[in-house]
């Protein structure tokens, strides 16, 4: 399935993928919790999906996506340090905005929920790009062999 100097070809790179990783299956999860909680506030759902979600976003959610997308980080206590940065973050968002005159809760919870969600998705996307340049090169040392 490998081409003449073009290397491999993309179903050769999809048969070969690894499936999802911890840190994959971590990240969406957190996009789940994200969404939840972002349904949950904005059809003003009152259930208990609604806490137990928001305490989840607000415990662990933003500083995950912070350590995913800080590779030194992740090697480290994931859940920890995402705690530590995701009530840090937190806190100083409230305290920025309350003291700006600008306290709006819910138009912050919607930013922060678009900002987690996408940085989430953008290091799924990085760690695949990164597995895909390392089968990559496998495949061509193999060749060169």
């Amino acid at each position: 399935m490998i081409d003449e100097g073009q290397g491999p070809s993309r179903p050769a790179l999809a048969a070969a993928r690894p499936q999802f990783s911890d840190a994959d299956l971590i990240d969406v999860a957190s996009i789940i919790v994200t969404a939840a909680v972002a349904v949950a506030v904005a059809t003003n759902e009152r259930n208990f999906i609604r806490p137990v979600a928001a305490v989840i976003f607000v415990l662990f959610v933003p500083g995950r996506a912070i350590v995913s997308n800080w590779p030194a980080l992740a090697e480290r206590s994931q859940f920890a340090v995402s705690v530590l940065f995701s009530l840090t973050v937190l806190t100083l968002a409230a305290t920025f905005i309350l003291w700006s005159d600008v306290w709006r809760p819910l138009g912050l919870l919607e930013v922060e929920c678009v900002i987690t969600a996408v940085a989430l998705f953008a290091a799924i996307v990085r760690r695949r790009r990164a597995a895909d340049a390392r089968e990559v090169l496998k495949t061509e040392r193999g060749q060169s062999t």
